[in-house]
């Protein structure tokens, strides 16, 4: 936002004596019930991680089969990214969201349907088709909140609002093992499913009476907080994007090949960092816990940090381009050579602060990355975003592959005297992919929107 826009912010609060009616606070509600459905989110796709060894037990599965389960969930997941984006774009987010957090729900209960059957052959199918439903109906759900926070935040609080999103969705994610481990034993597995399905129920019917998808829908909004967000929101922008214009915008490959280079590094946190640290760094239980957790406890930070990061320096120079590309360019630069480093440390104290390092540069990059989804697609705010989060998606699959066989390698890969275990080569291309990602942010500029604006906004 420039300065000029910031200033004219300032005088509809300051015309707002103490006197008058002060400007309602609606739009941060709406971003509490963003943060609140991205713990949901979280908390249900965790879940399921973590109820594995009981559903495992129960339906007496293979690790392999545990496998084509969470394949299922990633091709969805990656596979109808774009669509959700393009139904919340096309249809608003009050109805959409409200589906999607249904279906997410019920397919999350329906696991305990299928274990009530574990001597029937067509169990794992069964079950495979709801991890698919799954991911289908979380794909949309991001991509929705980007659209939300679009219609609903003013521009120099994007990255903000996006950054306590994608901090909650870190908070679920890391204190979803120790709410379902008490659930577990104090009422069984299936019950402690069924518990966190129904406060995905609750959410629903209490977003679907009171949320509208734009403030000038909703009576609690008052006349001075409409203008702030009709005002912060820049210009309007008419037209049609087709997929041509999409195609053609550097700022989108620019930010689907940053989340893609970049994804496919960070995953390997969530996903297979344990196994690497017990297995392959020969860690015990205990220090693989810590070295797994903590992480993601610095990535709950960075998210908050971020997105306040990149609005300030936004507010207080005056050029978006850079205040959406400095958090992502120095972070990610950051990450490739803190996970390069990992190589020749043998200290766990000292791995574990490059791993915590390496993942906060990660996540410092999270609300300006979705703040430049809503900065350049605008009214396409959802589009953008699901396409990046698409090819973020589709390349942590692939990572899951191809650390799979590097880990596995028994012998050193190199040419003359430089030769490179497969654990380290990985973790070379990890730092080579952050990097990489950072300098893709190069590409994005914000100040250019996919549509061009045909009329000034009106206030």
């Amino acid at each position: 936002m420039a300065q000029n826009d910031v200033g004219q912010l300032k005088t509809i609060e300051e015309r707002s004596a103490p006197s008058q009616t002060r400007p309602t606070r609606v739009r941060y509600q709406v971003l509490a019930a963003g943060c609140s459905v991205a713990v949901i989110a979280y908390i249900h796709r965790v879940g399921f991680a973590t109820a594995t060894t009981e559903i495992k037990s129960d339906l007496c599965l293979s690790s392999q089969d545990i496998g084509f389960l969470m394949t299922a969930f990633l091709l969805a997941y990656g596979g109808f990214e774009v669509p959700g984006g393009l139904l919340s774009d096309r249809f608003g987010v009050r109805h959409l969201l409200t589906i999607l957090v249904l279906g997410w729900s019920l397919t999350t209960g329906g696991i305990t349907v299928v274990a009530l059957f574990p001597g029937l052959a067509v169990a794992f199918y069964l079950l495979w088709m709801m991890r698919f439903l799954f991911g289908m109906f979380q794909a949309g759900g991001f991509p929705a909140l980007s659209r939300m926070m679009t219609d609903w935040m003013t521009r120099h609080e994007r990255a903000s609002a996006q950054g306590l999103i994608w901090m909650s969705s870190r908070l679920g994610g890391a204190f979803v093992p120790l709410l379902l481990g008490a659930l577990f034993a104090w009422c069984g597995w299936k019950s402690a499913v069924w518990i966190v399905t129904e406060i995905g129920l609750v959410w629903c019917v209490v977003f679907w009476l009171w949320f509208r998808n734009q403030p000038e829908e909703m009576s609690q909004v008052n006349v001075l907080e409409r203008e702030i967000i009709v005002l912060g929101r820049g210009q309007v922008f008419h037209g049609h994007l087709g997929w041509g214009t999409l195609f053609r915008s550097r700022s989108v490959w620019g930010l689907c090949l940053m989340y893609g280079f970049g994804g496919f590094a960070a995953t390997f946190f969530v996903t297979m960092l344990p196994d690497y640290l017990q297995n392959h760094r020969g860690l015990s239980a205990g220090q693989t816990k810590w070295l797994t957790s903590l992480p993601l406890g610095c990535g709950i930070l960075a998210c908050a940090i971020g997105g306040f990061l990149s609005d300030w320096f936004i507010r207080r120079s005056g050029n978006r381009k850079w205040g959406r590309r400095l958090n992502g360019s120095v972070g990610l630069t950051l990450a490739g050579l803190a996970i390069f480093s990992t190589i020749w440390v043998h200290n766990v104290y000292l791995l574990g602060g490059l791993l915590c390092f390496t993942f906060f540069c990660n996540d410092i990059n999270m609300g300006p990355a979705w703040a430049a989804c809503a900065d350049v697609g605008e009214r396409y705010a959802g589009t953008v975003g699901g396409a990046m989060n698409m090819i973020g998606n589709l390349a942590a699959a692939a990572m899951t592959t191809i650390a799979g066989v590097l880990l596995d390698l028994k012998r050193p890969i190199g040419v003359g005297v430089f030769h490179l275990a497969g654990r380290d080569l990985l973790f070379v291309v990890f730092g080579l992919f952050f990097i990489l990602a950072a300098l893709c942010w190069l590409l994005v500029d914000v100040t250019q929107p996919l549509v061009k604006s045909t009329a000034s906004n009106p206030n």
